[in-house]
């Protein structure tokens, strides 16, 4: 299935547009003028950018990039409404380098606008004093949810390495959960509906989350809420309990590196209607994740442990990625560029942060699960990420309990 991750990822696919003297690069405006008047006189930026800004969704501030080929008769562009400036800038960039260059036969992917405001042939000093000023507003204006949907899966190769993986991790596996204890029921409002995959990507519904709160407590004074949903009239405190021991011991088979940063842990009720979509919020200083629970199907299943395990890696990939300061963003996209358009999965080929946590759970396949892959299926990924897998090795990571 093609799914675009909402908002999030709004890769656009149309004409060309762009630059063609220079490579371009992340938050670099153009500075070629035959490309910049083959752009205007088709006015993309009026027809295309300018509505774009205005009615942006959720919020978001919108950053495009765009190319022309080195004849000047065909270019192409991407574009990204996510509410924050430095992840718009990686999404856009990412998006026209990734699709449209090759596509298109670009030179180069540059910077044209940010918001409503052209910014090609300004220098560094006149974006960031931009950017600033409409990093105030956005303050103001509502999150944008991290989305992460099963459905999408399917043709992933590290889904597929072979039948073993089903079984990477076990609810026997090492966990360092200590301690589970209920506090109390609690009404959360304007919480985000999960029970359809379409009102993630569009952020819309809102509900009163009724849920039954627990704090669970780990080795190394980690502790995280978990707020298990029941139906308003349905109170089943023993089904709830078995939900919140059930997703407590998984989170403590977590590496250490991953779930140190969480905080809370969103249990939606499974009411029939989702395709197993995962959500980490998003405004990322909150430090939380959403589990549709009918993903992980019967509590028995290996399969299903195992799946719910590894989704539940590749969302903490995401809260580290963005919100803790330990990643730097220029050297994750020097060893991805060193990789040279090689991916771990289909999956990771949607943005630079879909890559970034398919990568990490491919790493910790590798590196920390080897003895469940086939040596040929290590090796694929060996060839493939070399790069990105040594920037994860030189993090020092410490991966207790795997």
């Amino acid at each position: 299935m093609k799914k675009l991750l909402g908002i999030l990822l709004l890769y656009f696919l149309c004409c060309n547009v762009g630059f063609a003297s220079e490579a371009g690069g992340l938050k670099k405006s153009g500075i070629d003028q035959k490309c910049f008047d083959l752009y205007t006189k088709e006015e993309i930026f009026k027809k295309k950018f300018l509505l774009k800004a205005k009615n942006r969704a959720l919020g978001g501030v919108l950053v495009t990039y765009v190319g022309c080929n080195k004849y000047y008769d065909d270019w192409s562009y991407d574009y990204s409404t996510y509410p924050d400036i430095d992840i718009a800038h990686e999404l856009a960039y990412d998006g026209c380098v990734t699709n449209e260059m090759k596509k298109y036969k670009l030179t180069g992917c540059h910077l044209f606008s940010i918001d409503d405001v052209i910014v090609w042939g300004k220098d560094a000093a006149f974006i960031k004093k931009l950017e600033k000023r409409l990093t105030k507003k956005l303050k103001l204006r509502p999150a944008l949810p991290w989305v992460y949907n099963i459905a999408s899966q399917a043709a992933d190769l590290r889904v597929k390495l072979d039948e073993s993986t089903k079984y990477i991790f076990s609810s026997t596996s090492p966990s360092t959960l200590k301690k589970l204890i209920f506090k109390k029921k609690k009404n959360i409002p304007n919480i985000q509906k999960g029970e359809k995959y379409s009102q993630i990507i569009a952020g819309k519904g809102k509900k009163l989350f009724r849920s039954f709160n627990f704090v669970a407590e780990y080795e190394d004074d980690i502790k995280v809420e978990f707020f298990i949903e029941y139906e308003k009239d349905k109170e089943d405190f023993e089904k709830a309990k078995k939900d919140a021991e059930y997703f407590s011991n998984m989170y403590g088979q977590m590496p250490h590196f991953l779930k140190r940063y969480n905080k809370k842990i969103y249990v939606h009720e499974a009411r029939g209607k989702d395709d197993g979509t995962w959500w980490v919020d998003g405004d990322l200083s909150k430090r939380g994740f959403h589990i549709n629970r009918s993903t992980c199907g019967h509590r028995l299943s290996k399969i299903n442990y195992s799946k719910c395990a590894v989704i539940m890696v590749h969302e903490l990939a995401h809260v580290i990625h963005k919100d803790t300061g330990i990643i730097s963003p220029s050297k994750w996209l020097k060893a991805k560029k060193l990789d040279n358009k090689k991916y771990c999965s289909k999956y990771a080929k949607k943005n630079n942060f879909e890559d970034f946590a398919e990568s990490l759970v491919c790493w910790v396949f590798v590196n920390h699960k080897k003895n469940m892959i086939k040596p040929v299926n290590r090796i694929k990924i060996y060839k493939f990420i070399p790069n990105r897998l040594k920037f994860f090795d030189e993090m020092n990571f410490n991966i207790y309990p795997l």
